[in-house]
């Protein structure tokens, strides 16, 4: 029989204390796992939504928060600003891009945010051959009430071309929230699937988010025939999303545009870098810490284990020694028994850390917006689990000495 046979059949003589001990292990490497791919996955998905825009101007604030709530659509705006800010950022000829945004109502849980059509014009910075938002059917809204929706929008809510619904007022469902029943909007395009927060958006025009909002100042001064510039002065957006031709200058328009106007910019790339450093990197390393702990803990059990099965052990060793075993062939059994112990401990860990990234993939998508590559491993949790493995290793090194030194003799005759 070979000793990796022999070391598996040892290995199940005592079913419970394996169980457990992979138990331990493949907690701990799941952990790691999903703490690792989450990072990783978040902050590259946030990397690149944020690095496509230079800047973006709001109503002053937190700068995080604006950024948070314009770009990626997870927080409360900061404030409107004037339309008239919009428009004088646009003519100035620093920007090549500048898109409005202006929230207020949602669906279902999705916000419904005003913009123009050029935001579906915008190319890739990371490959500027494709768009940015390609559609998978239909086409970019022309007229008030049209829609444009995200492609988790239309499959949460069966949704297709042609298909019309109504906006609630506020930008989550509560009880209570007012809906627009007299302003329905019709699905005129359905994004393709991106993995950003396009997904999750209801993208219509400025007009319709005006029109349903209008103060009723505004409808009279509509009625009475008056200047459209003066109802223009009136209205606002939440945001402006804007493309630079010298990204380099976007420290000192930051500092302008705060100093000169009621605005604020933020630097979209600078406030979710310092997020991460400032808030997802102690949180990371927390659960990494618990992770390594429990890993820990899972190896001084192996080695516990194993020192107590040499222990019972003795006579079957001395046999195997005295019908000619060599005091290798001993060392090498104890430690593949610690070896299979930890790489099954290992796959079970990433199959259910993995998997679990994989069943809860929607949920987070759902949430922030972010796609995971729940199967996906890279050489950062490549070599953490490499170093799980050794640990494993190291832990059956002692008991594996202890059985190689033992004299076979002593323990034959019982001395």
């Amino acid at each position: 029989m070979s000793l990796w046979k022999m070391a598996w059949r040892y290995l199940w003589r005592r079913t419970l204390v394996t169980l457990l001990t992979l138990a331990g292990i493949a907690l701990g490497v799941a952990l790691i796992c999903s703490v690792l791919a989450l990072h990783r996955e978040s902050e590259s998905s946030f990397a690149k939504e944020s690095s496509q825009f230079d800047l973006v101007v709001g109503a002053k604030g937190s700068p995080l928060q604006l950024v948070l709530s314009s770009v990626y659509q997870l927080d409360m705006p900061t404030g409107n600003i004037p339309y008239s800010r919009y428009q004088a950022l646009k003519a100035q000829p620093r920007f090549i891009t500048a898109i409005p945004i202006g929230l207020g109502d949602n669906y279902h849980g999705y916000r419904i945010i005003g913009t123009e059509p050029a935001y579906f014009d915008l190319t890739d910075r990371g490959d500027s051959t494709r768009k940015l938002y390609a559609f998978k059917e239909g086409r970019a809204f022309d007229a008030d009430y049209e829609a444009v929706i995200g492609s988790e929008v239309a499959r949460k809510n069966h949704l297709k071309l042609g298909d019309t619904f109504v906006g609630t007022h506020g930008l989550v469902t509560v009880a209570g929230s007012e809906e627009h029943k007299n302003f329905p909007y019709k699905v005129v395009g359905i994004l393709a699937d991106s993995g950003l927060s396009a997904d999750r958006g209801v993208f219509v025009s400025m007009g319709s988010v005006w029109g349903i909002h209008a103060s009723e100042a505004e409808l009279h001064a509509k009625l009475a025939g008056a200047d459209p510039a003066e109802i223009d002065a009136s209205r606002e957006v939440t945001a402006v999303l804007l493309r630079m031709k010298i990204p380099g200058m976007r420290l000192w328009v930051v500092q302008e545009i705060g100093k000169k106007t009621e605005s604020m910019a933020a630097i979209p790339v600078n406030e979710m870098t310092q997020m991460f450093s400032q808030w997802l990197k102690p949180l990371q390393n927390v659960l990494l810490a618990v992770a390594a702990l429990v890993v820990v803990v899972s190896a001084l059990t192996i080695m516990a284990t194993f020192y107590q099965s040499a222990e019972r052990r003795r006579k079957d060793l001395a046999i195997m020694r005295a019908l000619g075993a060599h005091r290798m062939e001993i060392l090498g059994l104890v430690l593949l028994e610690a070896l299979l112990l930890t790489l099954v401990g290992v796959a079970a860990g990433m199959l259910l850390g993995h998997g679990g990234l994989a069943i809860g993939g929607d949920m987070l998508k759902d949430k922030i917006g972010t796609s995971i590559s729940a199967w996906k491993v890279d050489a950062i949790e490549a070599k953490a689990l490499g170093f799980v493995a050794l640990g494993g290793l190291l832990a059956g090194l002692l008991p594996a000495i202890f059985a190689y030194s033992r004299p076979p003799v002593k323990d034959l005759t019982g001395a």
